[in-house]
């Protein structure tokens, strides 16, 4: 729950709580990547791969901590999800989460379905989470770690970097609470 305090300053447990967790996360991506400085081949050592999964929970952190929020004001997800900040004119920061936390969680189910019937196609949720990935990054090998990319503006790649974005789309949700 989250209680205002004055202005933008805010007693918002679950907040820390997804601070502490992406810290957490962040220690095991830096063990990640130095060990990708110094691999020869990081693909086939399964560094990459080490790195997508933590990403890949990372998103799904937010993307609980976005539903709580937005849950708890009772406002729609649609409405949610609109607030800035932007990722570029067609997405903004919560889709992107959004996408690719539900990427992060579904995808093996995906390719399943699509690799089990001949000229089967995506449908329902799972194309619009495509479609939402699409407008910031390919749904291709690393797509959790391509997305980060975007979201820190291609800084180092720490989850922990997202925290002002989730901090600034809360504010921005709490102003539209107001005015709803």
């Amino acid at each position: 729950m989250v209680l205002m305090i004055d202005g933008d300053d805010y007693a918002d447990t679950d907040f820390w709580l997804l601070s502490r967790h992406l810290n957490l996360l962040d220690f095991e991506l830096a063990r990640i990547n130095a060990a990708i400085k110094e691999s020869a081949d990081p693909d086939t050592d399964g560094l990459c791969d080490a790195g997508e999964y933590f990403i890949g929970h990372g998103f799904v952190a937010i993307q609980r901590y976005l539903t709580s929020t937005y849950a708890g004001l009772r406002i729609a997800q649609s409405v949610a999800f609109s607030v800035p900040p932007i990722v570029n004119s067609n997405l903004t920061f919560a889709e992107a989460i959004n996408a690719g936390a539900n990427y992060w969680k579904h995808v093996e189910e995906w390719f399943e379905s699509l690799n089990k019937a001949e000229n089967a196609t995506l449908k329902g949720n799972a194309l619009n989470t495509l479609k939402k990935l699409e407008m910031a990054t390919g749904w291709e090998d690393y797509t959790c770690s391509n997305l980060l990319v975007i979201l820190v503006n291609e800084k180092e790649l720490e989850l922990s970097r997202l925290l002002p974005r989730v901090a600034e789309w809360r504010n921005n949700l709490m102003r539209k609470a107001i005015q709803l």
